[in-house]
């Protein structure tokens, strides 16, 4: 009777010696191998299987579920009994390491009575199981001898699959070691336009002489002698009619019983009509980005031009209602120079918007980092827009503790976004509203909210506030216009800094918009987080 080892494995040296002790005290013929990682004891399985495992069910880095699936996934250990013994007496541990394939389970501290039964019980199993392999290999030699008798259905299936490759629309043939053919299929000897015997024999340049019989030649030879991989690659050939065609073909090398190269099999498939469809789908594709940049350069080229007289008529607009020049003699004009300047102001923020989205498309905006203040920053936003609230006849409050951690961001950019966020709070908002600014820090990192309790959306009305351009279509949108890239810009502006911004809104309840900013932001770090 040959000896059967046991591998125990745990992190714990104690409970180590403890069960190397009581495994040794098995048997005479019992040899113990112990792993204080299960790493190794996996290692080590994979070399020589084990007849029994006992294993821990909470180790560092890779649990006793996990543990015992690897062991079974190794070959020669898929059927090597495993106990797992554990000091915890839940039962979803139980049945996680009887679900990852453990055979038996013992609570510790160890019955050593118990342990020793069970044990025992485990390799008499195995000693079975070895057993049983040995006579289905009895079983083998017996289907041996019945393999005579099914020569004739072999030689049958091979007709079979003779017609099956000669009816198959693939270029199908097998060249020796000196280059001859010595298999094509049907469906080859009419693309050659020759029958198979007058192929079978030949090497690929007495068929067809020319460069394309050449270079398969040279191919072919160049992989038996193993200088090139039989791999597949595209190819253009030309037709006995002179029409080109375009190949997937595909080699495999086939070996003799001494693993010597015997065979070079070549499949090709014609692909042609699918390398046009290829061909026009890329040409589409390069359309389209060249369309995207065009349009791009367009916008961008068209917001500089318009930015140049926009600022010249802001400035004398400016001078005319300020009359700095002296009085202009009717109160009038100087309440249409106001007009002039308050529309070309307005006309000024939609260009400036729309030059920041050509820029973030092409990915032209950077960041300049600086330390700020939420705080600070959102009550100079406030002054920003307080005029605007006082006629909407809405309220806007500012909640920023103290000591919320300042941020390295670029300012400019942040105020922007929050100004676009307040302005639509504000714009959405019923008269006699509130809009609230609050600043918090959370798991991931610092928020800030803009609260209101306006017309609120829907679902579908957020997806398409956040896309470029678009609005939700309600009587409020109608009666304050806007072009739709405030809640997008502001969005980019927030991933360049790493952040993210949630909606999260109820129709008829109002709107909440977070802007978080990532830890990784934060100048103070160790700040405590408040949710």
């Amino acid at each position: 009777m040959r000896r059967q080892t046991v591998a125990i494995v745990d992190d714990r040296i104690t409970n180590l010696k403890i069960l190397e002790r009581l495994a040794a005290s098995l048997g005479e013929r019992v040899e113990v191998r112990t792993f204080d990682h299960p790493r190794r004891a996996l290692d080590d399985a994979a070399i020589e299987a084990p007849d029994l495992v006992i294993t821990d069910f909470k180790m560092p880095e890779l649990d006793g579920a996990e543990f015992i699936r690897r062991l079974r996934a190794v070959p020669s250990c898929a059927d090597v009994p495993v106990m797992v013994i554990t000091a915890y007496e839940d039962r979803d541990l139980r049945y996680q390491a009887l679900e990852a394939g453990a055979t038996d389970f013992l609570l510790s501290p160890v019955d050593h009575h118990e342990f020793r039964v069970r044990s025992r019980n485990l390799l008499t199993l195995r000693r079975q199981q070895l057993l049983l392999k040995e006579r289905a290999s009895s079983l083998e030699e017996q289907m041996a001898a019945e393999e005579q008798r099914h020569r004739h259905a072999l030689r049958h299936s091979h007709e079979l699959l003779m017609r099956v490759m000669d009816a198959v629309p693939v270029l199908v043939s097998a060249t020796d070691r000196e280059g001859r053919y010595v298999f094509v299929n049907d469906f080859y000897a009419r693309h050659i336009g020759r029958p198979v015997p007058a192929i079978v024999g030949l090497t690929p340049m007495a068929v067809t002489d020319g460069p394309e019989a050449r270079a398969a030649m040279e191919r072919d030879q160049r992989i038996v002698a193993g200088l090139d991989p039989a791999d597949a690659f595209e190819e253009t050939i030309a037709l006995p009619s002179g029409e080109s065609r375009v190949l997937l073909t595909t080699k495999a090398l086939l070996r003799d019983h001494d693993g010597r190269p015997s065979l070079v099999v070549t499949a090709s498939l014609d692909i042609t009509d699918r390398k046009e469809v290829e061909l026009a789908l890329l040409a589409a594709k390069e359309e389209a980005e060249l369309a995207s940049r065009s349009k791009t350069e367009f916008l961008a080229n068209m917001s500089h031009e318009l930015r140049t007289p926009l600022n010249a008529i802001i400035g004398f607009s400016q001078v005319m209602a300020d009359e700095v020049l002296g009085p202009m003699g009717s109160e009038r004009y100087a309440g249409y120079a106001r007009d002039i300047a308050t529309s070309a102001q307005h006309l000024l923020g939609i260009i400036s918007d729309i030059l920041d989205v050509s820029k973030l498309e092409a990915g032209r905006v950077e960041i300049e980092d600086d330390e700020i203040e939420i705080g600070q920053m959102a009550r100079d936003v406030l002054h920003l827009v307080v005029e605007r609230a006082r006629s909407l006849h809405v309220a806007v409050d500012v909640e920023v503790p103290a000591d919320l951690p300042r941020l390295k961001a670029d300012g400019l950019k942040l105020k922007q976004v929050l100004l676009n966020l307040i302005t639509n709070a504000i714009k959405f908002s019923h008269p006699g509203g509130r809009v609230l600014i609050r600043g918090h820090m959370a798991e991931d990192g610092l928020r800030v909210d803009v609260v209101d309790h306006g017309i609120g959306m829907d679902a579908a009305e957020i997806e398409t506030a956040v896309t470029r351009f678009g609005q939700v279509a309600s009587t409020w949108n109608r009666k304050h216009p806007g072009t739709g890239l405030g809640l997008p810009l502001a969005i980019g502006l927030v991933e360049l800094h790493g952040g993210r911004i949630l909606i999260a809104s109820e129709k008829g309840a109002g709107t909440t918009v977070t802007i978080c900013l990532p830890h990784q932001r934060i100048v103070r770090p160790d700040v405590a987080i408040r949710k």
